[in-house]
């Protein structure tokens, strides 16, 4: 059956003025085309709605009983309308993003509490994994814009450099002997490193740094979680080498203290989009959250964290 709700209304209005002419001018269509409408909606139905005389309209008995129901499909269908209205409405202050954890600790926050601040009744589902599993969720149209590390070599994405942020050594805080403040990658050779798993980007930055200087890198442990691994170096295990936001979070723990590595890698962070998108207001006010709370990163820690390449 196709009916209309367009249809059911201009029923609903001819059975209660029963006046063709004032129901035309109700719906802004001349008479030919209501009468239509209605004919076109006794078809459907396979019934008479309206009895026609040259003096009078009046609705059949087949269009009485007809009125309760069309009131009930229209109201039914009104409130369906305004529920949908309401999910689009809170769609709309709804931000999803896909991060990877370091910069979803050190930019998310100050992002989601300035957006709230903003807007009222905006909402966030913040995915924190690794850089594959980001750009696949992005890939995948499962968020609007990701933080990632390094441009992702795939055609439908473009990558945008916020910042740049240096590699660090966290290690006990009595191996004074053993890593000082400022190392040189060569002497990280001798040391039982912690890093990430092959899955880490931050692993891939330290493998090509060695690689250059001929070297295979085979740390002593990798583990996914940076916080897993700080754990067995205040225990002594061994010193982890990451991009100094990853290591951000653990630095009021006690028992540890952070090296810089002079000629270290430098690792690339960024905002990743699919080209040609175009984004819900408050995604683009997201993004322009996360590029301001990176200008703060920047300025306070301008040892470790450098601005985009030109």
């Amino acid at each position: 059956m196709n009916v209309t709700p367009r249809q059911l209304r201009i029923f609903l209005a001819l059975a209660e003025s029963l006046n063709f002419s004032r129901t035309a001018e109700q719906f802004f269509v001349t008479q030919p085309s209501l009468s239509k409408a209605v004919k076109d909606l006794e078809d459907e139905l396979n019934v008479v709605l309206f009895e026609r005389t040259t003096r009078s309209v009046r609705l059949t008995p087949a269009g009485e009983r007809m009125t309760s129901l069309a009131r009930r499909v229209v109201g039914e269908f009104d409130s369906g309308l305004q529920h949908m209205q309401s999910l689009v409405e809170k769609e709309a202050h709804h931000i999803p993003i896909a991060a990877i954890p370091s910069m979803a600790h050190a930019l998310l926050p100050q992002v989601c509490a300035k957006l709230e601040a903003q807007v009222a009744g905006t909402r966030f589902t913040i995915y924190d994994g690794t850089n594959a599993s980001t750009i696949q969720r992005l890939l995948n149209y499962q968020v609007d814009f990701a933080l990632a590390s390094a441009a992702p070599s795939h055609p439908e994405l473009e990558y945008e450099e916020i910042m740049r942020d240096r590699f660090a050594l966290l290690a006990p805080a009595a191996w004074t002997q053993q890593v000082r403040p400022v190392m040189q990658m060569e002497e990280l050779l001798e040391l039982p490193l912690i890093s990430g798993t092959d899955a880490s980007t931050a692993k891939e930055y330290v493998s090509a740094a060695f690689l250059q200087r001929g070297i295979v890198f085979r740390p002593k442990l990798s583990f996914d979680q940076v916080t897993t691994a700080a754990g067995f170096v205040r225990q002594g295990v061994g010193i982890a080498i990451q991009p100094y936001l990853g290591v951000l979070p653990l630095l009021d723990l006690k028992g540890m203290r952070l090296c810089r590595i002079e000629d270290g890698p430098i690792r690339s962070v960024g905002i990743v989009k699919r080209k040609g998108s175009s984004l819900p207001p408050i995604s683009e006010q997201a993004q322009d959250a996360v590029r301001a709370a990176a200008g703060h990163l920047l300025r306070k820690y301008p040892a470790w964290i450098l601005p985009a390449t030109a």
